[in-house]
Parts: structure tokens; sequence; C-alpha cells
């Protein structure tokens, strides 16, 4: 993403100075349906003690995963039944769709068009923004960091009408509540937002290529790649989880001379285990395409920072992955990178089309690769694929859901 050398080098003598170093933080949180009891509970997950021990005087750029603000959406009694409920992830929305029958009514009635599902998620506005922006806001006050974390929700406004707050407010603030967050649009995308470390909001960046279970569960309209501009002051670009995979969003943000790639992450099927039962292919093997190949396919960018949230959530879903901070080696430089710089289950045989990434730091899975043992790959990922299988929702193993909660960093120069 960088233009001619000579050009960006000139250009220093004219511009503010660039901050020279910088740490960079990925955050790989265990999402928590049992942390959305209150704002202070949901808050209190990402207030950990591991990010106040990595402050810095350096500058410091947090990074949590895609959707972390997904569970916000059950936060507080109208959220209640749905959090105890042991079914679906669609069954849950369901059940809240029976909390927020008033405010689904109303925004039915203003936009007739749209789906019950969109209604709920406009319905859910203000408790969704609240308990996010609120929290990372004040982290990146309390961190002194800029911080990137993600949600989906529509483009949000601000009403102190006191009709507004009735009908659409939060009954569990009542009568304290003086503003209400309200949808100036109908359509739902899937953004990360981004924090000064004086809380600020600087910047807010849309996912363009969705899932299947995001055009169909959540029914998101995907954002509009020309929106997709680099963040000053040190040139970070955004490609939320799948668009890092695609070409057209990193050629168009590496024409922008990104510097930083952040990648948000939310994996919603097991790890250690292959694309499908169709598909011989190992799920870590297709991810190194994505925050590690993405060097070959550029020329500017240097570093990636990719945290993935892990954890079940409710019966039937499964989110699971590593964390991973990348930078890119300079030509004729050959990479340094180890067996346990590698997803697991992956050697270096798997990586070797891959060329011009050093892997900085690898988050830890919920076991360790025996790759010590005298075994072929094979069996090593059949071990860990029935490691993934008692992690996994009602497995009845004394591991379930005891998926990784980690914290990985890495000090870097721009």
């Amino acid at each position: 993403m960088k233009t001619l050398l000579c050009l960006v080098s000139l250009s220093f003598w004219f511009l503010p100075l660039a901050i020279d170093s910088l740490r960079l933080i990925a955050v790989g949180h265990r999402q928590s349906i049992e942390a959305s009891v209150s704002y202070t509970t949901w808050f209190n997950q990402f207030n950990r003690t591991d990010l106040y021990k990595l402050r810095s005087h350096e500058p410091t750029l947090i990074v949590f995963g895609e959707l972390t603000g997904l569970t916000s959406a059950f936060i507080g009694t109208r959220g209640q039944v749905a959090r105890a409920q042991a079914g679906t992830v669609q069954n849950a929305f369901s059940l809240m769709a029976k909390a927020y029958e008033k405010q689904i009514t109303s925004y039915l009635s203003e936009y007739p068009t749209i789906s019950i599902t969109n209604a709920l998620e406009l319905s859910l506005s203000d408790v969704m923004w609240r308990a996010f922006n609120q929290t990372f806001s004040s982290l990146a006050r309390l961190l002194n960091a800029t911080i990137v974390s993600a949600t989906f929700g529509p483009r949000i406004t601000r009403s102190t009408d006191p009709k507004d707050i009735e009908l659409y407010g939060d009954p569990d603030l009542y009568p304290n509540q003086t503003e209400v967050y309200l949808p100036l649009t109908k359509e739902i995308y899937n953004t990360a937002h981004v924090y000064a470390p004086n809380g600020s909001l600087i910047a807010s960046r849309d996912k363009y290529h969705l899932t299947p279970a995001e055009i169909e569960l959540l029914q998101l309209t995907p954002g509009k790649l020309e929106n997709n501009t680099v963040i000053k002051p040190n040139n970070m670009c955004i490609a939320i989880c799948l668009d890092a995979f695609y070409l057209d969003v990193l050629s168009h943000l590496d024409s922008q001379n990104c510097t930083i790639l952040i990648q948000p992450s939310f994996n919603d099927q097991m790890w250690a285990a292959n694309l499908s039962s169709q598909s011989p292919i190992w799920v870590p093997v297709d991810w190194a395409h994505g925050p590690l190949a993405l060097f070959e396919k550029t020329q500017n960018i240097q570093f990636s920072i990719n945290p993935m949230v892990t954890g079940n959530l409710f019966s039937d879903m499964i989110v699971d992955g590593q964390s991973t901070i990348n930078q890119r080696l300079l030509r004729g430089i050959t990479a340094l990178n180890k067996q346990d710089d590698l997803y697991i289950g992956l050697d270096p045989v798997d990586v070797q089309d891959i060329s011009g990434f050093q892997t900085l730091t690898l988050a830890k899975w919920a076991r360790d690769d025996p790759r010590e043992k005298n075994l072929t790959k094979q069996e090593r990922r059949q071990l860990l694929y029935q490691y993934a299988l008692e992690l996994a929702p009602d497995s009845k193993s004394k591991n379930e859901n005891k998926y990784a909660d980690t914290v990985i960093w890495a000090d870097v120069i721009l």
C-alpha cells in the first residue's frame, strides 16, 4: 500500500512526524452470554487486568475481534429469558423479539419493507450501542490507547426527546435515562469502530464481503468498498475477517499506502477441523491464506493484526481461532518462523507457498499441538479434532467451552 519509495521518503520532510514505534495488542476474547446481565458486567469482561499490565509509554493499538458487540444484544431484563434458554442463537433472537415487540412494531410501521429480523436489530440500537460505545470509549481512556472493536447495527444518532426515550429507551434505566440511541438508517452493517486514546470515536469501517450467516441469520447489508479508507496517523486500514481474503479489498487498501492491516475476526466453526465434511482442507490451512498470505498480494502493508473471538454461544454456535500478529519480510530475507509460530495442525510445508511474512506472536489454542510426539500430521490433527469436539456446545465434557482466552502483543517500528 505504499507508493514509490522516493516519494514517500520526500513526503516525510513536509508532513507532521508520524509515530516511530507502536505496541500492537490483539485480544482473543472468549465471549460469554453470562456477561450480559447488565452494562456493568458487559464492561467488566473487557476491562482486563492483562491489558493494564501491557500499558506502555509507547503509543498503543488494541484490537478486539469481529462482532464483539454481539452479546450486548442480550443485556438487561429484556434479555433475561433469551440468556437463560438452552436452544439456538436463532431461538434466542426470537425470544428477544417478544421483549422488544413495541419497538419492532414502530420500526415496521416506519419501514414497511424491512424484515422482522432487521426490525429487531433496529430495536436493539439503544442497548447495543450504549454498551459498546461506553465500554470501548472508556477503555481507550483508561488504557491511553487507540482501540478497535466491532459490532453490528445501523448508523446511530442520539436523541434527548422524552417521547423517544419512553418508546425506545431501556426500562432498566428508568427514570434516569436522559438520552436514547436511535437508528439513522434501516440498513444493518457489520462495522469496526476506532476510538482514540481520549475516548472519542474517530473512524468506522464496514465489512464488504459477508458470510452466509451474516446474510441469512443477521440479514446484514454490505458496506461500500470505496468508503473503506486508510486511518491516520499511522495509515491503519481495516479488513474485517473475510475481507482480508479478497484481493479487491486488499488492493483497494494497498493503493492507499496502508501500513497496518487490522483484521478483527469471528470464525464461526471449529478451528481444529476440516472446512466441511466434503472438504479435506484443514481450517487453519485455509486461514493461513488470509492474515499470512496478504503480504504476497500487496506491496505496502507492513503489519497485520488478527484478533479472533472464541467461545460457544447457545447450543449451536461455535467460535474459535488463534489470534496472530505478523509483519512483512524484506525481499531476500528468509522467514525465521518456527513450528511454534504456526497454527495448530500445520507444519512448515503447509505454508511453503506463502512467503514474505514473519509471525511476531501467535496465541495459544485450547490445547497444545502434540508436535513433539512421534505422530504423523494426520494423527495430530485427529487428536486436535477430538479435543475440539469436547469444546463444542453440549459435549458434556469437562472441557466444554474451555476455549483459549488470550492477549498477545508485539512492539513494532513503523
